[in-house]
């Protein structure tokens, strides 16, 4: 829905202007225009006392009659935690709503046939690298141990970048836009520790996230979303760096694979053969 229409007609129609609003509700008069431009939302926790201020109801906020059961439940769960926790539960609901929009989009695209190579003959066959490739997304990991070798094998050629990779984990959502972007695979070198300003994987109470490492919490490179921060009684750690994405010209084809093997084959066979007549 349109949050700023909404915003903006009840502010009008109480005479009040943004800065009268924002003093109301606790916030500053940017984030207001940032709401009624809807450059931007406003979170849970401020709902309540911008309702208020609007002199209307949730309800009639979000344009509905009422609200089910279900709904009720889970906002008086939510506005009875702690304001550290219900940080928490929006990264969970952001990471799972970004995570599904994301495999609906999977499922709609048509998967590009990559164009084959031939293998050359002769020389030296073409080097390539096996890479596990996590069952688990960053950004939204549900419950899973990132960092452990889980998934299934992925094989690339052999470059910089693949050989100094560990494990192969997908970005799930878009909190990272515009530097990675929801379906990317990254490639990801296993550390417990990484510089300021380096992006790593990193597991909140078992939780995965892509984000980028500065002294004040782990930050995402789209504005939407908040800087994630931690208290002493959450588990925070670094599964590795990011060293980059897989591209497409990483990755053989069937046929590439297949004719790896088989002049393998065909020169392992030609060494015996000389073996047993010298």
């Amino acid at each position: 829905m349109e949050y700023g229409k909404v915003i903006r007609e009840k502010r009008t129609a109480l005479g009040l202007n943004q800065a009268e609003l924002a003093s109301a509700v606790g916030v500053s008069r940017n984030t207001v225009a940032g709401w009624e431009t809807n450059h931007s939302r406003p979170d849970l926790s401020t709902l309540p006392d911008l309702c208020r201020a609007l002199q209307i109801s949730l309800n009639t906020f979000f344009g509905r009659e009422g609200r089910s059961a279900e709904e009720d439940r889970v906002l008086a769960v939510y506005f009875a935690l702690e304001e550290r926790d219900r940080e928490s539960i929006l990264w969970q609901m952001e990471a799972l709503r970004d995570h599904r929009a994301a495999a609906r989009r999977r499922n709609a695209e048509t998967p590009k046939k990559p164009a084959a190579v031939t293998v050359r003959s002769g020389g030296k066959l073409p080097k390539t690298v096996e890479l596990y490739e996590s069952d688990l997304g960053a950004a939204a990991g549900f419950g899973g141990a990132l960092g452990e070798a889980q998934g299934e094998k992925t094989v690339l050629w052999a470059d910089r970048d693949t050989e100094r990779a560990d494990e192969i984990i997908t970005v799930c959502g878009r909190s990272m836009e515009p530097t990675f972007q929801d379906g990317d695979r990254v490639l990801v070198q296993h550390t417990a520790t990484l510089r300021e300003g380096e992006i790593g994987i990193f597991l909140v109470d078992n939780e995965g996230y892509i984000k980028e490492y500065r002294r004040d919490g782990l930050h995402s490179h789209n504005p939407e979303y908040r800087t994630m921060t931690f208290h002493e009684d959450q588990t925070v750690r670094c599964i590795g760096r990011v060293i980059g994405k897989v591209k497409e010209e990483q990755i053989p084809t069937s046929e590439q694979l297949r004719q790896i093997a088989a002049a393998g084959k065909k020169r392992n066979a030609g060494s015996e053969q000389e073996e047993e007549n010298p």
